[in-house]
């Protein structure tokens, strides 16, 4: 019986470091104090070191700026402060990934915020953070206007 208990115990344990432990050291009101416009050492002194880091060359988005509505950029790099449990399969259960991206003149560009569920399914937007892309100076945020910023960090509070 006592076998039978450690065994359940070490999986139960298993599976919430599995769930959490890609969060544990996060917290809403450093997320929340990443502003964009800041440079990566000030990212990393509030957040820490990144689970991933990603740079992706000739980057080309959607923007306001020309006629086009294309602006691109000599490269991009991504920060991901969490990862997807290895397990998820439990429908009621969500977990939350966290990006902060930087512009190619190592500006924090945007943070970025999705709750998924189940297997990865991409649930809702939690909370969004961004630079207009049309100021060099790197000193102007970007009014999104689909998305609350008080809904946005309330939500933030309750994922984290």
């Amino acid at each position: 019986m006592g076998g039978k208990l450690t065994v359940l115990a070490i999986i139960a344990v298993a599976l919430a470091w599995d769930w959490f432990g890609g969060r544990f050291r996060l917290d809403a009101e450093d997320i929340l104090a990443l502003q964009p416009g800041m440079t990566m050492n000030e990212v990393r002194a509030i957040m820490g070191e990144a689970l991933l880091e990603e740079v992706r060359g000739d980057y080309r988005f959607m923007c306001p700026c020309n006629p086009e509505r294309t602006c691109w950029q000599a490269s991009r790099t991504t920060w991901t402060y969490t990862r997807k449990p290895f397990i998820r399969l439990i429908p009621f259960l969500t977990f939350p990934m966290v990006w902060v991206h930087f512009n190619s003149r190592g500006h924090l560009d945007e943070v970025y915020v999705k709750e998924y569920f189940d297997c990865g399914i991409d649930r809702k937007l939690v909370y969004i953070a961004k630079l207009d892309p049309c100021d060099p100076t790197d000193r102007t945020l970007l009014r999104v206007t689909w998305f609350n910023p008080a809904i946005g960090r309330d939500k933030l509070r309750r994922v984290f």
